[in-house]
């Protein structure tokens, strides 16, 4: 069993909202598209947007 406590506080942040994102959209489990655009969505987040 996975242990969320043990997670960063981003790190959780970006799972209650990748959760969020997938039943938004109907979705009945969280991908891993749901993550990363979770961690690309926090603005003060780890994943940052590539810009030139």
């Amino acid at each position: 069993m996975i242990r969320f406590d043990r997670f960063t506080l981003k790190a959780q942040e970006a799972v209650q909202e990748s959760q969020s994102v997938a039943e938004k959209h109907g979705h009945q489990a969280v991908d891993v598209e749901h993550l990363l655009y979770a961690l690309i969505s926090q603005s003060d987040g780890i994943a940052q947007p590539f810009n030139n």
